[in-house]
């Protein structure tokens, strides 16, 4: 079981430096994408008037994941947020391991169950381990990951081996 996307298996974790191309904006990490997908609406910040796609590019330049996250608490939500928000992670997670590196730090996890065990009270994506929480959480973001690495497995499985390819069946006849 890996039970944390820190150290060895940081590269779990949404704030893990990938490249996200969408609509024209490059996101740094999935958090950066996921973020700027809550937005769906003008927003006011501080006082001042943004078209969504102004906020979705100022997302993409924020510095790093963390204050993203901290932003995107500030930001009014889209209103269907809570119908779509596990469809847009799934996106971001499949376009972040087409990167090849990435894919096969996926598929080295093996069959190993992916917790996204945190302190931090997301009992949504993860499982908070605080003695307030006690272990809880539905693991949705571990639930992708390995949903993704099946898929990945089942691709491979599916590609001829070179033994095939070099000599089919009928060669020997």
């Amino acid at each position: 079981m890996i039970n944390s996307f820190s150290g060895r298996w940081s590269f779990l974790s949404n704030f893990y430096p990938c490249k996200i191309v969408h609509q024209g904006i490059t996101y740094p990490s999935t958090e950066h994408y996921y973020v700027a997908m809550k937005v769906n609406d003008d927003q006011v910040i501080n006082g001042q008037f943004y078209p969504k796609a102004d906020v979705r590019e100022m997302i993409a330049h924020i510095s790093t994941p963390g204050q993203v996250k901290r932003f995107g608490r500030t930001l009014k939500l889209r209103k269907d947020w809570d119908n779509v928000k596990f469809e847009v992670m799934e996106w971001c997670l499949r376009e972040k391991f087409k990167d090849e590196k990435l894919k096969e730090m996926l598929l080295q996890t093996g069959d190993e169950e992916l917790i996204e065990g945190n302190y931090w009270h997301d009992v949504v994506w993860g499982v908070c381990t605080c003695q307030k929480c006690g272990n809880k959480g539905e693991n949705n973001l571990g639930k992708l990951l390995m949903k993704i690495r099946s898929e990945i497995k089942g691709e491979q499985n599916k590609r001829p081996s070179l033994e095939n390819i070099l000599f089919p069946k009928d060669f020997l006849k």
